[in-house]
């Protein structure tokens, strides 16, 4: 017997969703040693506690995910436990975000006016993506037929309506490489300090998987079947988690080898060439 096309679309969301918890463990234990090196046993700051809400609460996001998908509730109110893992997952990737704020505000030479710009429109398209993600939702929402039986809310899947936040999402990181690009090729075009390549080159790497898996879900919400419509629900947390924190690692990484660099220049009577002020990012 052949099983519905939903059931099939339901249960290929959920073993894409438990195969991202299975990818955010193997990256812990990989990345756990320049974790160490950079974020332990250093002072406490803005980034430090981005990097450790996106990193460490990505786990409960995804624990709370695979409860949902393994877990049999067919007979229970599941809205409220959607709604604190929506929250958590928002919390997760708007953490990660900030880390890449911070990447291109570093880029910027520490633009306060354009930190202020970024932080203010980061403000208004979260609350316009979860705001009209709610209103559209209501939009579409079919009306309750009172004759019929009683069905479970507990299903594996998500309403169009979540297209809305995923795009806001999506240009929102496209504006963020494109600040990067702009800023490279007006201002650092001639500039062959280390820094600046790998600063600019991990950006691009970083935002693409992240920009392309935003547009994706985006697409696949509205195109596809809706059963099919949590397929990157958990796997786009993840790669916000793990990029994110690579993008702190790589930044201190680049930040003390300048350092060291320029350390070695100065030891031996060669004069440092430095491109601009240095940025620290402890």
């Amino acid at each position: 017997m052949v099983a519905p096309l939903e059931n099939i679309g339901i249960q290929t969301a959920k073993y894409c969703n438990v195969a991202g918890l299975g990818l955010l463990i193997f990256d812990y234990f990989l990345t756990l040693e320049p974790e160490i090196r950079w974020t332990w046993n250093r002072r406490w700051n803005v980034a430090r506690v981005l990097f450790v809400i996106s990193r460490y609460m990505a786990f409960v996001a995804a624990a709370m995910t695979s409860y949902a998908v393994l877990a049999t509730r067919a007979n229970e109110n599941c809205s409220p436990f959607g709604m604190a893992s929506n929250a958590i997952h928002i919390i997760s990737i708007v953490a990660a975000e900030g880390l890449l704020i911070i990447r291109t505000y570093a880029f910027w030479k520490q633009s306060k006016r354009l930190l202020a710009v970024l932080l203010v429109l980061a403000a208004i398209c979260i609350a316009c993506g979860v705001g009209l993600t709610n209103f559209v939702g209501g939009l579409l929402a079919v009306p309750v037929n009172p004759s019929a039986p009683p069905t479970s809310n507990c299903t594996f899947q998500a309403g169009r309506s979540s297209a809305v936040q995923y795009g806001f999402l999506a240009a929102y990181e496209i504006l963020l490489l494109s600040l990067m690009v702009f800023k490279r090729y007006k201002d650092y075009r001639d500039y062959n300090s280390r820094l600046v390549r790998v600063v600019f080159q991990g950006g691009v790497w970083y935002l693409a998987p992240i920009i392309a898996v935003s547009v994706a879900n985006t697409v696949m919400t509205v195109l596809v079947p809706q059963s099919y419509n949590e397929m990157l629900d958990l796997p786009q947390l993840v790669l916000h988690s793990i990029l994110a924190s690579r993008v702190l690692f790589s930044l201190r990484e680049s930040d003390q080898d300048e350092l060291d660099w320029a350390t070695l220049q100065m030891s031996t009577f060669r004069p440092a060439q430095q491109d601009q002020r240095h940025t620290s990012f402890d």
